[in-house]
């Protein structure tokens, strides 16, 4: 949710509120989708205005996660669900920024935007890694607090939600994540004055990590030392232990501040007569002087005389709601049920075996008496505020009625908590393992679809318009499910399609109804293609599905679904051509072929300093070759194989000499730090389109069982690269001519992949377009032939001045202004002077 304005807070007192702590041998619970945003932001940075750099946001994954297990550290991911109706004001405002930033979109800005399919990409690399994940019915602070209490380990996130809650809190921003080695018994300590201030830069700079790093590969771990990663720690204890507050006051604190439920503007009556100014201090922004205010004045209230003080400054027809709405903060900042531990005991083999639940480190435990002693402290300065509350509490409970009402009041918030009752066990066995996308929990709970927008074209209809007829048979399929205690619903059924308006900053609310039930029964536990082929048959009457789905099997599985994506973007797209294709199919043989084959490095210098030996002793090898008159071909011992299949036996020398030519194309283009109007919004439409396509279409696939193999995204798509690869191939006449001998002349096997996909796509793309294309190709042969005709002309004349006599003008000079019939006499010198 958020507590605005609670972690700068905690960033400028760092020094007392945040611990030094050492993460090693434990477990951790850890935000999935907090990591994932973070951790994209400091590997793309400027080059998320592309799209999506899949590739390099995978590896810093998979890196993330090999140093936590360097330091004997067992993760568990959990992510986010649907969105819980309260929230929907919020999200209606996210929104709106998000198309505001993507209408103005600048390349050189250091704005971070989050492409379509980044979840996707981080579950994948989580499952990679081995790593325990999770998706969660709604939002899954609750249930990381749950686990973490469970597990009696730390939460790693960077959310201020969990500054109320009580576990141990690592935020993001503090960890170094890079390998350190220790002697063991050492005291521990406090934070320094400087590594405070360096805290408080870093939440300001909002840096996560600038760089991980694991130990070196020889490192040989000694047996009185141990691996661990240098962060802060924070616990309930530090904002509690010095009297201000106690556990009960907390969500109310953190309601009057506002989060992403309850607006500031709410309590706007509360603060200007109840509590008086705020303070004029110039240091201290107006909500951190809030913040301070507000601590002073609960601490010398109760939790139930602060709420009735707040809502006695309200208005009545608003006080029914506010309580409603505080309650349920309430609710969910002390939300206790967990049905991440359930999962993670029943679907993975000994998730907590080597976890020691009931132990903790010797740190720990002193901190721990560090902690009892100042709250000692605390509580013998504050003994008669104490005192009061004792006898309040004795008043309380001296009526039998109000134990009564309270005890029932606990249990109907108790059913209310289990959120997963709201949605039927089928749906939730494909929910939990993170197969199925948020989106789906919106369609069932709240029947809204929020289409987040991409970089794409404002003038041009949304992106994920050209996916709505699967987007309309998912709903429908949801709601026509084949099992015993479900009902199939009257027809029409609608749900909410929230976009962004065209040409607009705006959200626009649109109404789509479904009028027909699907053709096929949709059995959750059954795995059937069929739903698949009628999304071809019925929007794609043009193209033959029979054969499209036939020809199928010449692919590679984990390829099948991208190459349906292809074919139903290239027939419904209006902003797609062949140079859009060529570059999807180039950008894939060479993100599966060589970064599998090779280490995969994006640095030109880098890459050169690493593999320069390898690459100058290979090019000399091929020059002989050529000199000689050797010609590199395909081995006879793969010609037996089919071209997909001989990709697994691409020699590492193809790979190192095609990605040096390669590698300048995965940055930025320089010209668009001078002049970024160069950047186009309208190329990165359609590749937009396309996403948005492969979003959906998975999305269906995992619906109903995966017929086909997901797409691995981190190995298919690049942003940046496609970006680059279209502006160099749209002005080529022959693009398989310039692939062939200039992109991918050192590998005859890659050449041989791409040209076996162009020629598969090229069965199925549809009239129209080839025919397109090919008036394309006779306008530029037009002109490229004008322009030829126009330098060759240039060149002559030029070569023509340069080959005549340099006094030729003096001399036509001299004709023109001598008569003709004068005589001059070479041998008399006197001749000139004759008038």
């Amino acid at each position: 949710m958020g507590v605005r304005g609670l972690t700068s807070y905690i960033a400028q007192r760092a020094e007392v509120y945040l611990k030094p702590y050492e993460l090693h041998s434990t477990a951790l619970v850890i935000d999935g989708d907090n990591l994932a945003c973070n951790l994209y932001k400091d590997v793309t940075g400027l080059y998320s205005a592309f799209g999506g750099d899949y590739d390099d946001f995978y590896r810093a994954v998979l890196q993330f996660f090999q140093v936590l297990a360097e330091c004997s550290i067992r993760p568990f991911v959990l992510m986010d669900g649907g969105y819980e109706e309260r929230k929907l004001r919020t999200v209606g405002q996210r929104l709106r920024g998000k198309i505001a930033v993507i209408k103005r979109i600048n390349p050189n800005a250091s704005i971070t935007l989050f492409p379509l399919h980044l979840k996707e990409v981080f579950v994948d690399a989580v499952r990679d890694c081995g790593v325990p994940v999770m998706r969660c019915v709604f939002e899954a602070d609750d249930e990381l607090a749950a686990l973490a209490r469970k597990l009696n380990c730390p939460v790693l996130s960077y959310d201020s939600d969990f500054y109320i809650h009580n576990v141990k809190y690592i935020p993001l921003i503090t960890l170094t994540v890079k390998v350190l080695t220790k002697q063991r018994k050492t005291q521990p300590r406090d934070l320094r004055r400087q590594e405070a201030k360096h805290m408080e830069k870093r939440t300001k700079a909002h840096k996560i990590m600038t760089g991980i790093q694991q130990s070196s590969t020889g490192e040989v771990k000694k047996p009185s030392s141990y691996k661990y990663l240098d962060c802060c720690i924070y616990r309930v204890e530090h904002l509690c232990g010095r009297g201000a507050l106690s556990a009960e006051k907390l969500p109310l604190f953190a309601a009057l501040l506002g989060n992403d439920y309850i607006a500031r503007s709410a309590f706007r009556n509360f603060f200007d007569a109840g509590m008086g100014k705020a303070g004029r201090s110039r240091k201290l922004k107006k909500q951190q002087r809030r913040i301070r205010v507000i601590l002073q004045w609960l601490k010398t209230e109760t939790a139930e005389s602060a709420l009735s003080k707040v809502l006695s400054r309200l208005k009545k027809g608003q006080r029914d709601s506010l309580v409603a709405q505080v309650q349920a903060a309430i609710s969910g900042y002390s939300n206790e049920l967990c049905h991440a531990y359930a999962f993670f005991e029943t679907h993975y083999d000994n998730p907590f075996s080597h976890i020691n639940i009931a132990s903790e480190s010797d740190d720990d435990g002193v901190e721990e008496e560090e902690e009892e002693e100042d709250e000692q402290m605390a509580k013998n300065s504050d003994s008669e505020e104490e005192e009061v509350l004792e006898i309040d509490h004795k008043n309380e409970s001296a009526s039998s009625n109000e134990e009564e009402n309270a005890d029932d009041d606990d249990a109907e918030e108790i059913e209310v908590e289990d959120k997963t009752l709201l949605f039927p066990q089928w749906f939730l066995d494909k929910l939990y393992p993170a197969h199925l996308s948020r989106f789906l929990v919106d369609l069932m709970h709240l029947r809204k679809y929020i289409n987040n927008p991409q970089i794409e074209h404002f003038p041009h209809p949304d992106s994920n318009e050209l996916a709505l007829p699967i987007l309309n048979y998912v709903y429908a399929l949801l709601n026509h499910v084949d099992v015993e205690e479900s009902s199939p619903p009257e027809l029409p059924i609608e749900y909410t399609y929230l976009t962004r308006a065209q040409r607009i900053t705006n959200v626009r609310y649109n109404r789509m109804a479904i009028e027909q039930a699907p053709p096929y029964n949709f059995n959750p536990s059954v795995s059937d293609i069929c739903h698949l082929r009628f999304i071809f048959e019925s929007n794609l009457p043009q193209l033959d599905t029979d054969r499209l789905f036939k020809e199928l099997d010449v692919l590679p599985q984990d390829l099948q679904l991208y190459f349906l994506a292809i074919v139903y973007w290239l027939h419904r797209s209006e902003h797609c051509d062949l140079y859009h294709l060529n570059a999807i199919i180039l950008c894939l043989v060479v993100l599966r072929t060589i970064d599998v084959r090779i280490p995969a490095e994006r640095e030109v210098k880098t890459f050169q300093r690493r593999f320069g030996k390898i690459l100058k002793q290979e090019r000399a090898v091929r020059n002989k070759e050529l000199l000689e008159g050797i010609k590199r071909g395909v081995k006879t011992s793969l010609m037996e194989l089919s071209v997909p299949e001989r990709m697994q036996h691409v020699p590492k020398s193809d790979c190192y000499l095609v990605q040096e030519r390669l590698l300048p194309h995965f940055h930025m283009q320089e010209i668009f730090k001078k002049k970024y109007d160069l950047y186009s919004t309208s190329v990165l439409h359609a590749f937009a389109e396309f996403q948005a396509v492969i979003y959906q279409l998975s999305a269906l696939n995992s619906l109903i069982g995966f017929p086909l193999l997901n797409t691995r995204m981190n190995q298919l798509y690049c942003g940046a690269f496609l970006y680059n690869l279209y502006d160099l191939l749209r002005n080529r006449l022959d693009v398989r001519y310039h692939v062939e001998h200039f992109l991918l002349t050192d590998s005859q096997l890659m050449f041989d992949f791409y040209g076996f996909l162009l020629d598969w796509c090229g069965q199925f793309i549809p009239s129209w377009k080839q025919s397109d294309a090919k008036q394309q190709a006779v306008v530029k042969a037009q002109e490229k032939k004008r322009l030829k005709k126009k330098r060759q002309a240039a060149r002559k004349a030029e070569t023509e001045q340069n080959l005549a006599d340099p006094n030729v003008d003096m001399i036509k000079e001299s004709d023109e202004d001598e008569p003709e019939d004068e005589f001059y006499d070479l041998n008399n010198k006197f001749c000139g002077l004759k008038m």
